[in-house]
Parts: C-alpha cells; structure tokens; sequence
C-alpha cells in the first residue's frame, strides 16, 4: 500500500475516535518528547532507504518510515497544537512527494533522479519540526508527583540528532549542508551522550542490563559518528543507533 493510502486511512480513522478515546493518555511533555524521537528516526529512514552510499532501497526501511509517520500523525492529533501540527503535516507531504524518485535499483540505473528537488523538502520539514518540538518540550514541565525523565530524554535526543546529522553528510550532493553538523557538534553531542549513560547507570542501577546494551550499540557505532570523511555506512549506523533507541524505549515512562 502506498503512503498516501496510509496516511487518508489514518486521517479517516482518526476522525471516528470520540473526544474520550482521543484524549492523551499521558502528559504532554512525554507526547512531545516521542515525537521528537519518531521524526528524527522517520528522516534517517527516509535519507537512508534512498543513500547510494550504503544499500538502497531496503523495503524494511520504507516500511519503517512509513510505520512511523502514521503513529507521528496519530500522537499530532492527540497534542493538538495547532503549529506543531502543520509542521508535522508537512513532513507528511515532503515525505509522501520522494515517491516521485526511483523505488528500485533497475528504476535509479533507467534515469537521473533529483534527489535535492524530493529529498532536501523533507530535511527542511524536519529541521522545522523540531525545532517546535524543541521549543515545546522546553516549555512544557514534567506531571507533577513524577520523577523527572529529562537525562533519558536527553539521552534519546541527542542520538537522534547523531543519527540524522549522519544521515545527512553521508547522502552526497543533497544540497543540505546547512544541517550537516560540524566536528564540534557531534563531538558535543557524543561527550552528552556518554555522560547521560554513565549519570542514568549510576542513578537506575536496577536497569544497568539495559542501559549497558544500548550504550553498547551506540558504542559499536561510535567511531563512524566521529570519522565523517568520506567513508559512509548509513545503513550500520542506522540501524545500531536505532537498535540503542528500542533498548531505551524499553525504560518505560521515560
């Protein structure tokens, strides 16, 4: 089924959800914080299924993008901000046009895609994305009477953004330099990592099994994170720095 079928029955079913069903479940700072998560996961997918660098064209990369647009929109209507969701909608669009680039390996060698006209829209949307994420998730504070997730959060976060900054200077001739991070960021950004598994370990030593498999991973892709000079492997880091995010997502309410 193609995206734009996905997302009209989406759309659909959402609209039969009564007021009750409809309404969070949860606060919204950790709404906000999953769709941070799903959008940064959604452009990595996307960059990665069309990046001759790697392996193009893996079906299990669209099936995943396309999965998560469709729980991004899902968790949009539940937050109901009304600039977040026009952002999201746009992602949605950006996302649903690189339909337009070749879909296989035998269509890529028929014919020169634009890869800048179909897939710089979706970088774009996504950098404004989260920016509004961003902001609400500053503004927004943690329910009260819980413990505050923040360092997990974080944590979550900043592999996200290592994931897609990656994903973008390895997709040659993109056209988005803009967005590429430089040294320093993702040295920033790997240093805040590090420090968020060490402080979370010391401070939930009951979920230390966890917390050592996920850094693991990111660990096995680390030096691919900090060496961005020409020697690409989008799809190792995509998925060992995903494989990082599920173990976290397994924390629960964080």
């Amino acid at each position: 089924m193609q995206l734009r079928q996905l997302l009209v029955i989406a759309i659909i079913s959402l609209s039969f959800i009564s007021p009750v069903n409809a309404a969070p479940d949860g606060p919204d700072r950790l709404l906000i914080h999953e769709m941070r998560v799903l959008a940064s996961s959604i452009c990595a997918n996307v960059l990665v299924f069309y990046n001759q660098s790697g392996s193009p064209f893996v079906e299990q990369n669209r099936q995943s993008y396309e999965g998560k647009l469709l729980e991004l929109n899902r968790l949009s209507s539940r937050l109901d901000r009304p600039v977040i969701t026009e952002r999201v909608h746009t992602l949605l669009l950006s996302v649903d046009r690189t339909s337009k680039l070749p879909q296989s390996g035998t269509a890529l060698r028929a014919r020169s895609p634009g890869f800048t006209l179909w897939l710089l829209p979706v970088v774009e949307a996504h950098a404004q994305l989260q920016h509004e994420l961003d902001l609400s998730y500053r503004n927004t504070e943690p329910a009260s009477g819980e413990a505050d997730p923040s360092d997990l959060h974080n944590l979550r976060h900043h592999l996200g953004e290592l994931m897609v900054g990656y994903q973008v200077a390895a997709f040659s001739r993109l056209g988005a330099e803009q967005w590429v991070m430089t040294q320093n960021m993702v040295v920033e950004h790997d240093q805040q990592v590090l420090a968020l598994f060490e402080e979370l370990i010391s401070a939930h030593p009951e979920q230390t099994q966890t917390l050592e498999r996920a850094r693991r991973y990111y660990v096995f892709t680390r030096q691919l994170l900090l060496n961005q000079t020409g020697n690409w492997a989008p799809n190792a880091v995509e998925r060992f720095v995903s494989l990082a995010l599920v173990e976290l997502d397994t924390l629960g309410a964080g």
